[in-house]
């Protein structure tokens, strides 16, 4: 019996198929860029539902800048759109991500549907400039010695966000002088794991509100969804002070 439902389901599946294609091709579609981390853009076309209804469940607004507002876009098969990782820019300009699974009906390689949200029109990017310790040894000059390489500025960039969480501040041992920052390595659009040489303890100035002070990560935050890390990059903590 449940096999022969799963057959027929199938067969309407294959039905779907050809009028998903039509639809697609047609005007209720528009052009929108997609983008896997790393590699160059494509283009393809997508239709890109009204908002959804916010009582659903449509993410909350947890993630700096993700909005809480959901869309169901409908996109051709694309093998490289089948996990996060990835942003669809409309034919509007704005950026989407997605916030759900990523479904392929029935496995059948026909279409896919996604949930998405648009990233928020302006997120604060800092620049950041680590020191890391050098590699290998070099000669000192006048004597020749061979001495430790000395350390290389790294620049890098993250989205910072303070925290007043108790446990937080107790768990990288804040002080009163200290701010507590929740940070993600990159940009929205170009999210990376923890940059190599930064480990505990490495510090970079950083001026907040025209205040310069200094930046010192602390220890890395990994979200419980492998999939959250994927599509926003590794979260760390780190504690913020002025001279």
């Amino acid at each position: 019996m449940i096999l022969d439902l799963l057959n027929a389901a199938s067969a309407q599946l294959d039905q779907v198929g050809p009028i998903i294609a039509d639809v697609l091709a047609s005007d209720l579609a528009q052009p929108v860029t997609f983008q896997r981390f790393g590699q160059p853009p494509e283009q393809l076309r997508s239709v890109i539902g009204q908002e959804e209804d916010r009582s659903t469940d449509a993410p909350d607004a947890h993630e700096p800048g993700i909005s809480s507002r959901s869309f169901t876009a409908l996109l051709p098969y694309h093998e490289a759109a089948l996990t996060p990782g990835w942003t669809l820019t409309d034919a509007g300009g704005r950026i989407h991500v997605p916030v759900a699974p990523i479904l392929n009906p029935a496995g059948r390689n026909l279409f896919l549907v996604a949930r998405v949200a648009p990233l928020v029109e302006r997120t604060r990017v800092h620049d950041l400039t680590f020191e890391v310790p050098g590699q290998g040894l070099v000669r000192e000059r006048g004597t020749g010695n061979r001495k430790p390489a000395p350390p290389t500025p790294l620049p890098v960039q993250a989205r910072l966000t303070a925290s007043t969480d108790p446990k937080l501040r107790e768990t990288v041992g804040a002080d009163n002088a200290d701010m507590v920052l929740i940070g993600r390595w990159g940009s929205l659009t170009a999210p990376t794991a923890q940059p190599d040489g930064i480990r505990w303890g490495t510090s970079s100035p950083l001026t907040l509100n025209g205040q310069p002070g200094t930046l010192t990560v602390q220890l890395a935050y990994p979200d419980e969804d492998l999939a959250t890390e994927a599509q926003f990059g590794q979260r760390f903590l780190a504690t913020w002070r002025t001279p």
